[in-house]
């Protein structure tokens, strides 16, 4: 009898636990920059030294994934009207990150090849899914790839790119 109830109590005490393991690896939101990173196993994290006026740290939200490939996506609000105005990827892989991303350039009108601090890095400009201007820059940093896209012009996305590559 003693050793059914251990069994039945082992059994329960695994079987609540056990969402929480499967759930870890899945896209969830994060309240700190840290609890994302240290959840997802990233080594480094490219924040921006340089924000435009309007937008500040610390990002507004954050979300992550671990499985089937880690993502961590940042965002910023503008200050004076409290929209996304600034998103920042960083992937292990080289896939599609729009299904990441609340803000999207829906209309590139030009698109070029840019030294990114010795980086090799994609600059394009066009118009968000809202009609505003809008820029994206994406490279390939070691492992990662990372995406800024900002509601602005090609000069600021490239300041604050730059302002990660260290």
């Amino acid at each position: 009898m003693l050793l059914a109830t251990a069994a039945v109590v082992a059994f329960l005490v695994t079987a609540n636990r056990l969402p929480f393991l499967v759930q870890e690896d899945f896209p969830q939101q994060f309240a700190s920059l840290d609890e994302a990173k240290r959840t997802i196993g990233l080594d480094n994290v490219l924040i921006p030294a340089y924000f435009p006026e309007g937008i500040s740290w610390p990002p507004s939200f954050i979300f992550a994934q671990k499985r089937p490939y880690k993502v961590l996506v940042m965002e910023f609000k503008d200050t004076l009207s409290g929209t996304p105005k600034l998103i920042i990827i960083q992937s292990s892989t080289a896939g599609s990150i729009t299904q990441y991303q609340r803000i999207r350039l829906a209309v590139v009108k030009q698109e070029t090849e840019y030294g990114l601090k010795g980086n090799n890095a994609l600059l394009q400009i066009g118009t968000c899914e809202n009609t505003l201007p809008c820029s994206q820059i994406t490279w390939q940093d070691g492992a990662e790839r990372c995406t800024v896209l900002l509601m602005s012009s090609p000069f600021e996305v490239i300041k604050i790119a730059e302002s990660m590559i260290h």
